[in-house]
C-alpha cells in the first residue's frame, strides 16, 4: 500500500486517498485492485496544543483519546447544539427529517456571525437512513467548528465516520473537527446533563415547540475546546 500511494502521489503531484479491494485466494495469495483515487486536502496547523491538567471533575463536558480527526485547536465555544438521542429515536420515523432541517436554520443563520459552534448528534451524521442517524446534508452543518456523533446503544446508534465519503472530504476541506464519544475506553469522561446549567434558544428556531425536548441550542460561556493531534486527546471544558 505504501509503494502503491507512493507511485500514485508522484503521478499526481499530490497526495490522494484511494478506494480500493483485496481478492485472497484460497490458499492466501492475494491481488490489490485500485479503484479510484482522489487528491487529498493537506492543511497545516499547530503541532500541538497543551491541554489542561487536574480540572474540576464538574468542569469537564467531554474528555477522550484516539476517537478525534483534525488539526490541533484551542477554541472557545460559543453555541453547543445538542440532539437528544433517545429522544430522536422515539420521533416517527418519518419526521425525522425536522431535525435535519432545523440544523440547517441553525447552521445558516450563525454561517457569517462569527460564532464557534458545535454540534453533537446520535449515530452518524449525514446518513441516508435515518434510523441509524440524523440525515443532513453538509449545507445543514457547514458552519460548525466541530461535529460530534455520539453512541447510544439504548437506541442502537453507533458512529460511523466513512472515510471514503464526500462528507469526509467536506470536514477535511472546512477544517471542522471530528469527534465520536463511545461507550468504551476512549471516552474518559463525558457529561451531557452539564449543558442544562446554560440557556437553551432552540424556540428561536423551532417556533411550533415540536423539537423542544429533542433539539438543544445551548448558548455557553467559559467554554473551551483542546484537541491535541499528537496525543489524540481531546477535552471540552465548561
Amino acid at each position: 500500500m505504501r509503494k502503491m500511494l507512493a507511485c500514485i502521489q508522484s503521478e499526481y503531484d499530490y497526495p490522494v486517498d484511494t478506494e480500493f479491494t483485496i481478492n485472497v485466494s484460497e490458499d492466501g495469495e492475494y491481488t490489490i485492485d485500485l479503484l479510484q483515487c482522489r487528491p487529498l486536502q493537506v492543511v497545516r496547523g499547530k503541532d500541538s496544543v497543551d491541554i489542561p491538567k487536574d480540572v474540576p471533575h464538574e468542569n469537564i463536558l467531554l474528555n477522550s483519546r484516539g476517537a478525534s480527526m483534525g488539526l490541533s485547536r484551542e477554541e472557545s465555544l460559543d453555541y453547543i447544539v445538542y440532539v437528544d438521542p433517545i429522544g430522536y429515536y422515539n420521533m416517527p420515523y418519518k419526521d425525522k427529517i425536522t431535525v435535519a432541517q432545523m440544523l440547517g436554520r441553525i447552521n445558516w443563520h450563525f454561517r457569517n456571525a462569527k460564532k464557534h459552534m458545535m454540534l453533537m448528534v446520535p449515530g452518524r451524521i449525514g446518513t441516508s437512513s435515518q434510523e441509524l442517524g440524523v440525515p443532513t446534508m453538509f449545507s445543514d452543518i457547514s458552519g460548525f467548528d466541530v461535529i460530534c456523533e455520539m453512541e447510544e446503544t439504548k437506541a442502537g446508534y453507533n458512529p460511523e465516520l466513512s472515510y471514503g465519503s464526500h462528507i469526509f472530504q467536506d470536514l477535511v476541506e472546512a477544517e471542522i473537527l471530528y469527534t465520536a464519544v463511545f461507550h468504551n475506553s476512549k471516552t474518559l469522561g463525558f457529561f451531557p446533563e452539564k449543558l442544562s446549567r446554560f440557556e437553551n434558544i432552540s424556540s428561536e428556531f423551532d417556533e411550533s415547540g415540536a423539537l423542544a425536548e429533542i433539539v438543544k441550542v445551548y448558548k455557553v460561556s467559559n467554554c473551551t475546546l483542546y484537541h491535541d493531534i499528537n496525543k489524540e486527546e481531546l477535552l471540552i471544558t465548561l
